[in-house]
């Protein structure tokens, strides 16, 4: 019973306040000041989309990659690394193996799973632009 007591104070309260209120009229350019405001406002506060990962790190990653494909193509072998050998003879064990033999595609669906692949690429370059652009202005 007191809350309800309480929340009818509050509405008198409130009624009355909002009867003391002068009622206000916007200047007639009010839309367009506050769009050029929020224009403004913006243009300011941009969205900036970083890579994850830089181009330093790029950079680092491929010299890596391309030391360790250099080191291996000339047949050297790290002394100090000792990798364990592994067996991969028990995949010719599996009998059902060679389940995806008898399955045949023919060049039109090939060239269509090529091209619809390179429509995605596409789009997806056109996306990023378009939303970048759009982010940006």
């Amino acid at each position: 019973m007191g809350e309800n007591k309480h929340i009818e104070e509050l509405d008198a309260f409130a009624k009355k306040y909002i009867q003391e209120i002068e009622e206000e009229q916007p200047s007639l350019d009010f839309t367009s000041n506050l769009m050029n405001i929020l224009a403004k406002e913006e243009n300011v506060a941009l969205y900036k989309a970083t890579p994850l990962i830089s181009k330093k790190a790029w950079g680092i990653l491929l010299s890596i990659l391309t030391i360790s494909i250099f080191y291996v193509s000339k047949g050297a072998s790290l002394s100090w690394v000792k990798m364990p050998k592994i067996k991969f003879d028990y995949f010719t064990k599996f009998q059902n193996f060679n389940f995806l033999e008898g399955i045949t595609i023919s060049n039109t669906v090939l060239y269509t799973c090529f091209f619809f692949t390179l429509m995605i690429f596409v789009q997806i370059y056109y996306l990023k632009n378009h939303f970048t652009r759009n982010l940006n202005m």
